[in-house]
Parts: C-alpha cells; structure tokens; sequence
C-alpha cells in the first residue's frame, strides 16, 4: 500500500482534513493502519492534488489548507481496494522487541515487556473508551459502523496481546513453567491443541 492510499482512505470518510489532521492520524496509537511521517504525508498531498486524486476544500488566511477526495480519487481507491493484492508482510518494533528480549538480564526484559503492557493498557482503555462512546459521539452511518467495526477488532487483539505479555511475564519469571501452561488461555483460545 502507498500513502496515497492510506490518505485517500482517510478522506473517504466525507471530512475534508488538512495536512495536520491527517499527520495526527496516522500517528494515533488507536489507528494501527498506517504510519507516515509529517514530510512524506505534505510531499504527497502536493502530488495528490497535482493528478487530481485530492482537492484543496478550504485554505484560511493563516495558510491552513483542508483536503477533500475528488471522484477520480475515489476511483483510484476503489481500483485500489479490488485489482491490487494487500501486503501481508509485517514491520513490527514492538514484536521484534519482544521475541529478542532473551538475550537481556532478567531484569532489563522484565523492563521491556513491563514498558509493552503499559502501552497495551493505554490502547486498551482508549479503545474501551472509544467503543463505549461511539453512539454519542458518531452517526450510524456505513462509514462509522466500519470504523465501530476495526475499533472491535483492535480491542480484541489489545486483549490478547495483554494476555500474551502476561504470559511472557510467567514463563520469564518462572523456568520451570512450561509455555503451554503460560499461554493456555491463548491456546485455547485460538484453537492450538495441547
């Protein structure tokens, strides 16, 4: 997937967004879709509007500047969603982190997996929040019921990922304990027989 993509994705929603807002987006530790940084997302906004693929909706005296998708953007989407096969591949920090933490002292990969489960509970109230106040703050509408729907999914794999690092936690504290005794629950769960 290129940026461009993610972007028109993002605009696709209805809700002309500035540079700014859709930087922020991609940043968000809750929209695990994309990630760019503020150069790449302005430097293909410019080429975005340049082909026609975007359009500028409102530009203020102070030089802030909202995108909309135009219908040749929706196009490009569209043909993006049904001809083109999905990178299945994953560049994950965070995994990797993980699975190499052996090689610290007990108490730096306590540190490292103690650090994860912080951040996992933040996604997790976030998203609990999010899902919890969905009907007050969104409109039921295809576009909203979608993002209701990844918000879900999301949690899930919060959850999991949770009980996953918990898991981690006991069979690095406890070396008599086997992994499948750690991670039953997970086991279980995702139907790996014993």
């Amino acid at each position: 997937m290129a940026l461009r993509h993610a972007i028109l994705a993002a605009l696709s929603r209805g809700v002309p967004r500035t540079g700014y807002e859709l930087n922020a987006s991609f940043n968000d530790d809750n929209d695990r879709a994309w990630h760019a940084s503020p150069s790449q997302v302005y430097a293909e906004l410019t080429k975005m509007d340049a082909n026609g693929l975007i359009e500028v909706s409102e530009r203020n005296q102070r030089g802030r500047t909202s995108y909309a998708i135009t219908e040749a953007g929706l196009d490009e989407l569209r043909s993006w969603l049904v001809r083109s096969e999905p990178d299945h591949s994953i560049r994950d920090d965070v995994m990797l982190r993980l699975v190499t933490a052996w090689v610290l002292d007990d108490t730096s990969a306590r540190y490292v997996i103690e650090a994860e489960i912080a951040a996992q509970r933040k996604r997790q109230v976030s998203l609990t929040h999010m899902l919890d106040t969905w009907a007050e703050e969104h409109e039921d509408t295809r576009v909203w019921r979608n993002r209701k729907a990844m918000w879900t999914l999301w949690l899930a794999q919060t959850n999991l990922m949770l009980d996953w690092l918990a898991g981690l936690l006991e069979i690095l504290e406890d070396p008599t304990v086997s992994v499948d005794d750690a991670l039953a629950e997970i086991r279980a769960g995702a139907g790996i027989a014993g």
